[in-house]
């Protein structure tokens, strides 16, 4: 059948928060997201996704890294408007052209996989502040409550850098996870990072019709920033410093002396 090329979907919702401070988590709104994956990019040629709220259909756009047809919508900085947009009911995947289509896919979205917001604890964010980079450093964070409509659950914590690259990565934790240990080393001194802390409900099924697996996910993500401290001199700077000091302070002299002799 032209829908097995379909090889998974998924759609789901993800609220989003900010950590300013040991105990401030704010709400910064959220974002949806909904793909449709295939072995190859010649599979199909266009799509779209249909569902009840007021902006279907959606046009879904081939992304290469995922190998998959997707839509995913703009930040908006309000969840309850966010979930308005896109309300629970069915969501159709309707492919088209290339090898294999038309092909469809439906998810019937329960929408309520929620389970709380993670956050650092009081102790480990402000342990952030600051860090020595050298030395290593464990991280913890509240406990994930599972949702009792999700049947399979994750926790993702993750450091990227001011370029938005990531230098450490822990994924897939079991929920019961409550920190996790960043090695010395991996951050640099004098840096500024973000944290990214993700609890992920996940409810797993099939499309009735075409047997494709599918996931309904809510990817609750709090990020934060911090910087650790700068770089220490070591002993032997230290004591070239001081040399370069005392020299320092000897040529003054001199030229003090000198200035008086020639006065």
């Amino acid at each position: 059948m032209a829908q097995a090329q379909v090889t998974n979907a998924d759609v789901g919702v993800n609220p989003t928060f900010e950590q300013t401070g040991a105990t401030t988590v704010s709400s910064t709104g959220g974002f949806f997201s909904a793909r449709a994956f295939v072995n190859s990019s010649t599979d199909f040629t266009g799509g779209t996704l249909t569902y009840g709220g007021s902006g279907s259909p959606q046009t879904l756009g081939f992304v290469p890294v995922d190998t998959a047809w997707e839509y995913g919508s703009p930040q908006d900085p309000s969840f309850s408007d966010l979930q308005t947009q896109f309300p629970t009911g069915a969501y159709t995947f309707n492919l088209t052209g290339g090898a294999f289509g038309p092909a469809s896919v439906t998810i019937n979205y329960a929408g309520d996989a929620y389970s709380n917001t993670p956050e650092l604890t009081t102790d480990s964010f402000t342990g952030l502040q600051g860090l020595k980079a050298a030395d290593p450093y464990t991280v913890s964070f509240n406990n994930m409550v599972v949702n009792s409509n999700a049947n399979l659950s994750f926790i993702f914590f993750s450091v990227v850098n001011s370029s938005n690259t990531p230098v450490f990565t822990q994924s897939f934790l079991p929920t019961d996870t409550t920190s996790v240990t960043i090695p010395g080393g991996t951050l640099l001194p004098g840096q500024t990072y973000t944290f990214d802390l993700n609890f992920d409900d996940r409810i797993t099924g099939a499309d009735p019709n075409s047997g494709v697996p599918t996931t309904q996910f809510y990817d609750t993500q709090t990020l934060g920033s911090f910087s650790t401290a700068g770089a220490v001199p070591e002993p032997s700077t230290w004591a070239m410093l001081l040399m370069g000091f005392i020299g320092l302070g000897g040529m003054i002299r001199r030229r003090a002396v000198l200035g008086a002799q020639a006065g």
